[in-house]
């Protein structure tokens, strides 16, 4: 799911198309409606936006690594950045305590 197809389908979930129609008009799975369905019902769809743009950061980071491209120095940094961004303050407490134990 991209961001644009997010946004399509919440337009779609507003206008009242069901999960098929939402699959059919979008291309997203049925299991991704169903998440935008949840994200809207539950008032967190910000969140999940969120979520969606970091998934394609690390989608086209992972593709320029996969290449070869490698990527530039300050990218490490800004993936950091947007994770921390993008999550809750627990998920970056134990992301902290993961770094400083060593399991990355």
């Amino acid at each position: 799911m991209t961001t644009d197809t997010f946004e399509k389908a919440l337009d779609l979930l507003d206008s009242g198309y069901t999960f098929p129609s939402i699959t059919e008009e979008t291309g997203i799975t049925t299991e991704d409606a169903e998440a935008v369905h949840v994200a809207w019902f539950k008032g967190t769809t910000e969140q999940l936006f969120r979520e969606v743009q970091l998934a394609g950061m690390l989608e086209a980071a992972a593709a320029g690594l996969r290449s070869g491209r490698g990527w530039e120095e300050s990218t490490t940094s800004d993936i950091l950045d947007e994770i921390l961004r993008v999550y809750p303050a627990h998920v970056k407490k134990a992301l902290g305590l993961a770094l400083l134990a060593g399991k990355f």
